[in-house]
Formats: C-alpha cells, structure tokens, sequence
C-alpha cells in the first residue's frame, strides 16, 4: 500500500513541474516575439544575510543592468518557499538601465542555515537565478548533539 501512495506521489509531481515549465516558457516566448531577447546583469547574485534570531524579517535588493539591446520585462519572479517575498519592476527596463529586485526574508519558525532560491523570467534565454542565504537561531528549535 505505501509503495503504491508513493508512486502516485512521485508521478502527480512530475506531471505538475512538466505543466508549471511549459507555463513559464509559453509566458516567456510571449515576452521574446514582442519584444526580442536581451541580457541582465546582476551587481550580485548571492546575498548572506548572516546570523538571525528566528522570527526576523529582512531585505535586500539585488541591482541589476539591462546589458542587452532590447527593452528588458520581467514576466515573473518565484521565490523558491512562501518565507521569501519578492518586488520586482512591472514597467520595462531600457537598454543600460538600471533597476532593483527587491527580496524580503522571514525567518519566523527557522533554525539552522537556510538557502533560498528565486526564479526570475524574462525575456531572456534562460531564468536567472539568485539566492539568499542566513544561519538562523531559534531558542525553541534549537538542537544540542
């Protein structure tokens, strides 16, 4: 019985992360025949936000350059869990411009090191990836080897 809810589980996975890609790529294809494709440049890509008590919510913005030829928009951003809230410009980014992504990071009922990711499309080739990272103290969950 467990192998079979298992293997019910893995093929339900599957099939939504097959239909959330082509989603994003329908979404970004879109971006790239209006508009054509261009280039980012990220001033940094990884931001450690150090040590936090648990409960902390911090941000940080990544700065980022339109380095391509073509106007740049931003079609979405994902963070990877619902601890990362993400501001991203709406409004189309001109060649050289410069513009900000805005990540906001709770780390209420956290312990430990934490890495989270965030997905950002385009009208770029591939996603552009950033990511967070914190060492997250947490009296409550806090485990003694």
């Amino acid at each position: 019985m467990n192998k079979f809810l298992f293997i019910i589980s893995v093929f339900a996975l599957i099939s939504c992360s097959q239909q959330k890609g082509n989603k994003k790529k329908a979404i970004v294809s879109a971006a790239e025949k209006t508009n054509g494709t261009t280039e980012i440049k990220f001033d940094e890509e990884i931001h450690d936000f150090g040590i936090l008590t648990s409960g902390e919510i911090v941000v940080s913005a990544f700065v980022f350059t339109n380095s391509g030829e073509h106007n740049l928009i931003i079609t979405n951003v994902e963070p990877g869990c619902g601890c990362v809230h993400v501001n991203f410009p709406k409004e189309t980014v001109k060649p050289g411009e410069r513009g900000l992504i805005e990540v906001e990071f709770n780390s209420s009922g956290m312990f430990g090191k934490q890495f989270k990711t965030i997905e950002i499309y385009a009208n770029f080739k591939e996603p552009k990836h950033l990511a967070i990272f914190a060492a997250i103290k947490n009296e409550e969950l806090e485990i003694k080897y």
